[in-house]
């Protein structure tokens, strides 16, 4: 069934306080958001004028780590497609920080390496959502005061956590951290590496309840611009959530998780059309007759985006999802299921 429906309204404000100084503010509105107007990203940045082959910047606030290599428009959207990859969906939902952000850049003569580092707060629940739900692909963001609804809960898992996950959301009082590595070889060639701890306790727990999960992961990429009118973007993440105290079967949640996608943007006249594979798995390695929270799938995404000028574009896309959960009996659902979706998005930027 199609239905045409506001799907966001967002506002970027880009002060710039000096020639070294400037912040970035994203607000966000969206049909069924927990609060109705809330904050996606806001922070301060500093970036001084270059003096040498060395260039520095830092920034403080509520932001996203640099995880996606798909998130490259303003209030942290996408170019071509209307939904992210599954890892990207999931960097949406459980990987925003509080915290303090470093980088370096030094060019070797064409050759540019960067250098990230980062301490935070406020991202203790990281990990619910996959373990409880799995991976999704979708353009829900978190917000600074929203929550996430989680999926019909095994008896055991109804006893320890709650209905929500609340993805900004200091419990524990530990400082996680992460870095980034890029290695710029040719001027159409970048490799990354992210490696990224929330370093939560486990056992920390407030109401709700929500726990301080315990979350690490390893994310590598490629970007590369294979011609002028093709764009090659892929990533593989791999990491690992637990929380709770030790039973005779494990923990209370013991999940290591893995995804991976391939993109190919190719310029059509004056559009692009774009394409992307998807792969994706849970491994549960506790309480699994309980609570089994394995889950393993794929992805098919094709999509075209049509400039309407300077201020619109239109896209259309096609996403075929299938996965095997187990959990899904819970809800009364077949452990294996299939999508497809149809949607089409008309984008308005002043």
């Amino acid at each position: 069934r199609a239905h045409p429906e506001i799907a966001e309204a967002a506002l970027e404000w880009k002060p710039r306080l000096n020639w070294e100084w400037s912040a970035v503010v994203d607000v966000v509105a969206r049909p069924r958001q927990e609060q109705p107007v809330d904050f996606a990203q806001a922070y301060v940045q500093y970036k001084p004028v270059p003096r040498s082959a060395t260039r520095f910047s830092a920034r403080a606030g509520l932001f996203y780590p640099p995880v996606s290599l798909e998130h490259d428009a303003p209030v942290w959207g996408l170019t071509n497609t209307i939904t992210p990859s599954a890892i990207n969906s999931w960097v949406g939902e459980e990987v925003k920080v509080l915290g303090g952000e470093a980088s370096v850049e030094h060019d070797f003569g064409g050759r540019q390496v960067g250098l990230t580092g980062a301490v935070f707060a406020y991202d203790d629940t990281s990990g619910t959502l996959l373990t409880y739900r799995g991976w999704a692909l979708h353009d829900i963001q978190s917000t600074a005061r929203g929550a996430f609804d989680l999926p019909p809960l095994s008896a055991f898992a109804q006893g320890v956590q709650g209905d929500e996950s609340y993805t900004s959301v200091e419990i524990d009082g530990r400082v996680g951290w992460y870095a980034r590595l890029e290695w710029r070889p040719a001027g159409n060639l970048a490799l990354n590496a992210f490696h990224y701890e929330n370093r939560g306790d486990r056992t920390g727990v407030t109401s709700g309840p929500q726990w301080a999960w315990d979350t690490q992961f390893t994310d590598v990429g490629l970007d590369w611009k294979a011609g002028p009118h093709t764009r090659v973007l892929a990533q593989a993440l791999f990491g690992h959530t637990s929380d709770g105290y030790p039973t005779a079967h494990g923990l209370f949640a013991d999940v290591g998780f893995r995804a991976a996608y391939g993109l190919v943007s190719q310029d059509i006249g004056a559009g692009t059309l774009t394409g992307r594979l998807d792969l994706f798995a849970v491994t549960d390695h506790s309480l699994v007759v309980a609570d089994n929270n394995d889950e393993h799938g794929w992805a098919l995404t094709g999509a075209y985006r049509r400039p309407l000028g300077e201020h619109a574009d239109l896209r259309f896309e096609a996403l075929h999802v299938w996965s095997h959960r187990p959990s899904r009996t819970l809800a009364g659902l077949a452990p294996d299921q299939a999508q497809t979706v149809l949607q089409t998005s008309l984008r308005l930027k002043f």
